[in-house]
């Protein structure tokens, strides 16, 4: 099925081009069919006599040219509508007309030079009547209209078809355009969603295809790419998937000879031992210990892997006075085992979180098991609980702050990645770098983040922030 209908679409395939030359015919069609239009539209106007043509002022002279030398008086009723006119005396003296005190000398002027060009399209006729008397006209050599309303407030006939003509061009050249822009946008805009969902990684979706030869390439080299990264994706998901499992096999088979070491070392501590032989023997049961505790890190660090890749991270809504009872009950636990003092310093809480409580809580014990480590002992940590308003959203925040030397720049810059240890000085045998990485992996997952900095005067200070329910929608 499949193939029949990428057949179908290769049997209607066009190019860019033959769309582009289609809608330019098209457009070139409207454009004479306008001028055709235009065209018929003049030619019943001057059929009707609604629009006078050009000439129509200089043939009615011509006809009333006798009327005109021979009449008693020249009136306007002899004359063609709009035309103009004075009578002077043979020696120039003005007798009477319809000329302005300006065109009274000007047109004399002219009839003494013998000239018959007045201003832009307007022309002199000059006649000499039996009385003696010269009579000059003005007339326009102009199409216009019968109407005298429109001709008053319209512009020349022929001037109006043009500006309507332009008009219609632009007119037609912005609906053509925006249907050839729509047309192509639809078109290309099954590139934009190909290119997203590949972007996502959600690549099990059936191939596109388009009726554009140009299109239906980029959708091919589309296709392909998804094909090839599906196959990279799933290459890679295997390779890990493996290279977990054989981890996973590998601490499980160490933990049985560490099991038997363990047990034959606790047997001999129980016999008569020299005080040397239960020297070594108590080394042999911290390096178990100690293997143990790597062994232990590595299985945390393989889950983590494990959720992160597998399924998402199952969350549950619970207010931040719950929350914050959990954490100051599992800090005061922890640090009255390790004799450390620990002040809570716990403000109005409101709201609710979404979260994985058990990674939350995680992650707060290892903030404060990092900031015992490197605190003097018996030396008092502090633990703020507090809402916070970061960019106009609010936050749950958590902050733990330690009597330390604080974090060096470099350790600003790398404590949350993997495995970072930091100087010599704050590291212990027992710390393998992964404290600060996973509560930043823990608290990303819960749609918050990390703030690590230094105090003031002198110690470390870490902050957890976690964005309230109410914010998830707009992020």
């Amino acid at each position: 099925m499949g193939d029949w209908v990428s057949m179908e679409v290769k049997g209607k395939e066009r190019t860019i081009s033959s769309v582009f030359f289609r809608y330019a015919c098209f457009y070139t069609a409207g454009v004479l069919f306008w001028i055709f239009f235009l065209c018929a539209v003049w030619y019943v106007l001057y059929a009707t006599e609604q629009v006078l043509p050009a000439n129509y002022m200089e043939t009615r002279l011509n006809e009333a040219a006798d009327e005109i030398q021979k009449a008693s008086k020249v009136t306007e009723d002899l004359l063609p509508e709009g035309c103009l006119y004075g009578v002077y005396q043979g020696d120039g003296n003005w007798l009477y007309g319809t000329f302005s005190s300006e065109e009274i000398e000007k047109a004399w002027g002219n009839y003494t030079r013998n000239s018959i060009y007045a201003s832009s399209r307007c022309y002199y006729r000059f006649f000499v009547r039996a009385s003696g008397e010269v009579c000059i006209t003005k007339y326009k050599i102009a199409s216009q209209f019968r109407n005298r309303f429109l001709g008053k407030y319209l512009p020349n006939p022929d001037i109006l078809l043009l500006l309507v003509f332009i008009v219609l061009f632009l007119i037609q050249t912005l609906l053509v355009s925006r249907h050839f822009g729509k047309y192509m946008k639809k078109r290309l805009c099954i590139l934009n969603e190909v290119t997203a969902r590949i972007k996502d990684r959600d690549l099990e979706f059936e191939e596109e295809h388009s009726e554009i030869k140009e299109v239906e390439e980029v959708l091919n080299s589309l296709n392909q790419m998804k094909e090839a990264l599906k196959e990279a994706l799933y290459r890679q998901w295997n390779l890990e998937k493996s290279r977990e499992e054989q981890l996973f096999a590998l601490t499980h088979d160490i933990k049985t000879p560490l099991t038997v070491i363990r047990g034959n070392a606790e047997l001999l501590a129980e016999g008569n031992l020299a005080k040397e032989e239960r020297e070594y023997d108590q080394d042999i049961l911290k390096s178990v210990s100690l293997m143990e505790e790597y062994l232990a890190v590595l299985n945390g660090i393989l889950e983590e892997e494990g959720q992160k890749g597998t399924s998402e991270v199952q969350k549950t809504r619970i207010s931040c006075d719950c929350l914050a009872d959990l954490f100051t009950e599992q800090g005061r636990l922890l640090t009255s085992v390790r004799q450390f003092q620990v002040g809570f310093h716990r403000k109005t809480l409101y709201g609710e979180i979404l979260c994985n409580e058990n990674q939350l809580l995680r992650s707060f014990q290892n903030i404060l098991s990092n900031a015992m480590d490197y605190s003097p002992q018996n030396s008092e940590l502090q633990v703020f609980l507090e809402m916070k308003t970061e960019a106009g959203k609010e936050y749950f925040a958590v902050t733990v702050e330690d009597d330390g030397a604080g974090f060096t720049p470099q350790d600003l810059k790398n404590a949350t990645r993997q495995f970072y240890q930091g100087d010599q000085s704050r590291s212990s045998k027992t710390h393998y770098g992964i404290g600060l990485y996973t509560v930043k992996s823990f608290v990303e997952a819960q749609g918050g983040k990390l703030v690590i900095e230094n105090r003031e005067t002198h110690g470390g200070r870490v902050t957890i922030l976690i964005l309230l329910c109410s914010y998830y929608k707009e992020t």
